[in-house]
């Protein structure tokens, strides 16, 4: 199997797929992809320098004691199947019934791409601040850090987008049961950008009136709120900082997008507030370290691992794959993929927001996503004109999320 083949199968696969294309191409060439013929047995230790992915053919895993068969074919859309995960025992096994192709994904070669995909900031690290940065950057690569879980409204609204039979009915009862959003929802309906010529006075109605698509992305962007919670006062400040600039970006995104007719303008709302949602598990990991931590120090920590981070939630919440890149490219001024995407558009908004709350921002040259978006750089220091004129629907999108 070639190395451009194991890219492909790397991009998929939740372990590999956040990392940096070239990180990942250096990563394939350092795999191997063997076909093991049939009645070879393994067990975790016999694999303990490798991760082991099965590519086709059948065979029977042993997991805790209990069997179970597993048939991969040839050409399978699905992302490659990791064999031992890290809560695998030592008396499991798996046992080939058939010859089975495999991927096997060398753990140094995977730490090396994890290091060099990590963007590193100017900013210097004290030895205590070192410390404590390795700690999390070791948790994270190993997939051992405890991720936020999805805010309940929001993990219903998701599962919709998976059930072939949802409908408005369905929808309006996930929102009706939580008051808050439900209110937030008839607000934003009666609000300046969706009115229409009835004033809406029902969940129902105001689902009607959105449609179904735009009403599950609006009620997800509402219900996220909840993930943005810290439970100490030193790290609350640092958190709702974090909520306040995400919503700021998040309706600049959406008005990018329905401003230049690109993408979908609900799906860009929501590329906006995730872009920086890394930053919510690491700032609990640093309330349950630290009493008092200096707010100086938590905004250099998440500058340093937020896109990580976030690329993690993203995809521990499913949320897509065009999402997961927002987080990736969060703060790379110089990402210019090949067409638009959400990515280029987060970014404009994160150039928006930061010289709306007068913060240091690169070079307008620096944006690449300007000239791909087809926006007119400003001069430094100069908002964007477009939505400089949307003043009044920006202030309208914000009030969407004070819940």
């Amino acid at each position: 199997m070639d190395t451009t083949t194991i890219d492909s199968l790397l991009q998929e696969m939740d372990l590999t797929a956040h990392l940096s294309e070239s990180a990942r191409a250096e990563l394939a060439q350092a795999c191997a992809s063997p076909e093991l013929p049939a009645g070879k047995r393994l067990r975790p230790k016999d694999v303990a320098d490798r991760h082991l992915f099965l590519l086709s053919g059948q065979l029977v895993r042993v997991s805790g004691g209990t069997p179970s068969r597993i048939t991969v074919s040839d050409g399978n859309s699905e992302p490659p199947l990791q064999m031992f995960d890290g809560g695998a025992g030592q008396h499991d096994f798996i046992i080939t019934e058939k010859p089975c192709r495999m991927l096997e994904v060398p753990t140094g070669a995977l730490e090396q791409a994890y290091s060099a995909s990590l963007v590193m900031h100017d900013t210097e690290l004290d030895d205590t601040e070192g410390a404590f940065f390795g700690e999390l950057y070791d948790l994270i690569t190993s997939n051992r850090l405890e991720l936020p879980t999805m805010p309940e409204v929001a993990l219903r609204i998701q599962e919709l987008t998976k059930d072939p039979d949802a409908d408005i009915d369905k929808l309006t009862d996930v929102i009706q049961r939580d008051g808050t959003i439900a209110g937030a929802l008839l607000h934003a309906t009666n609000s300046p950008l969706f009115r229409g010529s009835q004033q809406i006075q029902s969940v129902r109605d105001a689902v009607t009136r959105l449609g179904f698509r735009n009403t599950r992305m609006l009620a997800m962007n509402m219900a996220m709120r909840q993930a943005f919670k810290a439970r100490h006062a030193a790290t609350r400040e640092a958190m709702e900082a974090v909520w306040q600039h995400g919503v700021l970006q998040s309706a600049y995104a959406y008005l990018v997008a329905d401003s230049l007719k690109l993408l979908d303008r609900e799906r860009a709302l929501l590329a906006g507030l995730v872009a920086g949602i890394g930053a919510v598990p690491i700032i609990q990991f640093i309330e349950v370290r630290e009493d008092h931590p200096e707010p100086e120090r938590v905004a250099r920590l998440v500058r340093r691992l937020r896109n990580l981070a976030g690329v993690l939630v993203i995809n521990y919440w499913d949320l897509g794959g065009d999402l997961v890149n927002v987080a990736e490219h969060s703060s790379d001024w110089g990402y210019r993929p090949a067409e638009a995407d959400y990515a280029s558009i987060a970014l404009v908004a994160q150039y928006a927001a930061l010289q709306a709350e007068g913060k240091e921002l690169p070079a307008p040259s620096e944006v690449k996503a300007f000239e791909l978006l087809g926006i007119d750089a400003p001069a430094l220091g100069e908002p964007i004109a477009f939505l400089e004129a949307r003043s009044a629907d920006l202030a309208e999108l914000q009030k969407l999320f004070e819940l």
